[in-house]
């Protein structure tokens, strides 16, 4: 009796195998990641928050665009992706809208010789660059300041993200929340409740997360988290909500720029 139990059992696992990899059952993405062996990064870089890895399933999606849309610039932004651009060997920023500090960044932990500043002079062009980033494979690690994008750039982001295999984030003003988008995965960040999270740790060092498009999942509840602390100091934003950068505009030392300006190069 024992025996035939163990056999029909069996048979069932092999039917919902077969199911489930002709994708006929949906499998949920926190039992995925239970299976997968500790420490495997194949399918995402753990944030350094445990909450924020539920929510993401495991980690920073790789091969798959991710929108981080802001309540204010500033807010913390780069702070929450410290721990993924430690562990990445190349780092490229296309037109963040304000000067890097690269003494910040280095007191921080970054490796300046891992990170690349493009300027562009149109968001086509920045677009067009960032997707070719994303699909060469050797940036683990693509940021892109934007506002509005439309519908056929972001399938164009995303399936050179899924190629390239890398780490890809729009990061754009929360107005664009409301806005349909074919990125897998979007994030809001704001500025926590003052009456909620860890009320030890100082306001700016706090930010709320809430993924309100996950793929394969429901959208999740907002969370609090308390960044690591850090000598990044939020920057001051330009008056400006769009990405630009004036042609006389004096560069940080010693990060890596790269222009369409002739003869441009380390600054």
């Amino acid at each position: 009796m024992k025996a035939a139990d163990n056999q029909a059992r069996d048979s069932a696992c092999d039917d919902l195998a077969r199911l489930m990899q002709r994708g006929s059952v949906w499998r949920a993405r926190r039992q995925w990641h239970r299976d997968q062996p500790e420490g495997d990064t194949k399918r995402g870089i753990s944030t350094g928050v445990e909450a924020l890895d539920e929510v993401l399933g495991g980690g920073w999606p790789r091969g798959e665009l991710l929108e981080l849309l802001l309540d204010r610039a500033g807010c913390g932004e780069i702070r929450l992706l410290l721990p993924l651009m430690h562990r990445c060997e190349r780092v490229v920023w296309f037109d963040p809208p304000w000067q890097p500090h690269a003494a910040a960044l280095a007191a921080a932990g970054l490796d300046l010789s891992r990170l690349v500043i493009v300027r562009t002079r149109h968001p086509r062009q920045r677009l067009w660059a960032m997707e070719q980033a994303l699909k060469s494979g050797c940036c683990d690690l693509v940021l892109g300041w934007f506002a509005a994008v439309q519908g056929q750039w972001l399938r164009r982001l995303q399936l050179a993200a899924a190629s390239g295999g890398g780490h890809g984030a729009l990061i754009r003003p929360a107005d664009f929340a409301k806005q349909g988008s074919v990125a897998p995965w979007r994030l809001r960040l704001s500025a926590p409740d003052q009456s909620s999270g860890d009320e030890t740790a100082p306001l700016s060092r706090r930010i709320k997360v809430h993924a309100f498009k996950r793929k394969g999942a429901m959208p999740a509840r907002a969370i609090d988290i308390t960044l690591a602390d850090s000598r990044l100091s939020p920057p001051c934003p330009r008056p400006t909500s769009l990405p630009c950068a004036p042609s006389g505009e004096r560069r940080s030392r010693p990060v890596l720029l790269v222009s369409e300006r002739k003869g441009a190069g380390r600054s």
